[in-house]
């Protein structure tokens, strides 16, 4: 079966944007993070290991995006890219970096120079993000995307993951971000203490009744070297989720989202090295195969229930 009469998938949605297949690649910056630098934390959200992402590239070495893309067309058929930011807070530079805003104007820049290049996608936080940025982003003349953390709409889950905004903060940002006409991702994580059915159908409802485009689906993951996996070596830490109880509560959410909302991710995986839990998705091969298995085998689609 086709899946894109299941959900709408990213892939999807580019390749009817842009008329071709069109990939991510993940580029560097000198990033922080306000829960992290002391503006509104120090000890980040519980489950942060941003090591643990995936490498990119450093826009200091150009022949490392010549060679990233060589190797995504080849191995995968790509026709055209977006550069893509993921790390920290990735409109809040270092404190060491005197001129914030014109580093971000000239990396930016940099990123979308390549002809290649069809846009650029930056993730960040509700409480990292201004009109300052957001006019630097538009100079671009390229499509833009702001990915931006929410996790949750259940305030007592906001504070034990330490994020350190409200979900109003949120919603201001993505009023703000609106105005100027770029597409905007929520991501959103399953498997929080204090998550009901209940709520994630008011989590679907908050986003389709938002100015939000998309949204980015992950399980409560445990990385080494964080606090949750303190926790949860301390057998302190809520129910990490089943393979198969991810996927009913993901088949929840999928159902009352609306059709037009765009859908960037379905789970999260990280690498063996920075794994404890769970260990279902330490192997991506198969794992999305088994989600449409799931999703077919119960009749879901996205927004069949409304």
């Amino acid at each position: 079966m086709d899946y894109s009469e299941i959900i709408n998938r990213i892939g999807d949605h580019w390749k009817l944007k842009y008329g071709k297949k069109i990939f991510k690649i993940t580029m560097h910056g000198d990033f922080t993070c306000p829960n992290l630098d002391g503006t509104v934390g120090n000890e980040g959200c519980i489950y942060c290991n941003m090591k643990a992402l995936e490498p990119y590239i450093d826009l200091k070495e150009n022949s490392e995006i010549e060679h990233h893309m060589k190797y995504l067309k080849e191995r995968n058929g790509a026709e055209g890219f977006i550069a893509y930011f993921q790390d920290y807070s990735s409109t809040y530079p270092v404190q060491s970096i005197e001129d914030k805003f014109k580093y971000l104007d000239q990396l930016y820049r940099n990123a979308v120079s390549h002809p290649d290049i069809v846009g650029i996608s930056v993730s960040t936080r509700p409480d990292a993000i201004s009109k300052t940025e957001l006019e630097i982003l538009k100079s671009l003349n390229t499509d833009v995307t702001i990915e931006l953390g929410l996790q949750t709409i259940n305030e007592s889950d906001l504070e034990w993951i330490g994020r350190g905004h409200t979900v109003k903060q949120f919603t201001d940002a993505v009023e703000l971000i609106s105005g100027y006409g770029f597409d905007i991702v929520a991501h959103i994580i399953l498997g929080l203490p204090n998550e009901t059915d209940e709520e994630i159908i008011e989590l679907a409802r908050f986003i389709n009744s938002s100015k939000l485009n998309g949204v980015k689906i992950h399980q409560l993951t445990v990385l080494k070297n964080t606090r949750l996996e303190k926790l949860y070596n301390d057998n302190k830490a809520p129910e990490i989720l089943s393979e198969n109880e991810y996927f009913r509560r993901l088949g929840i959410l999928v159902s009352y989202l609306k059709k037009d909302v765009v859908i960037h991710r379905l789970y999260t995986d990280a690498p063996s090295k920075d794994l404890v839990a769970p260990l279902w998705c330490s192997n991506k091969t198969g794992l999305q195969d088994r989600i449409f298995k799931y999703f077919i085998e119960n009749g879901i689609r996205q927004g069949s229930i409304r």
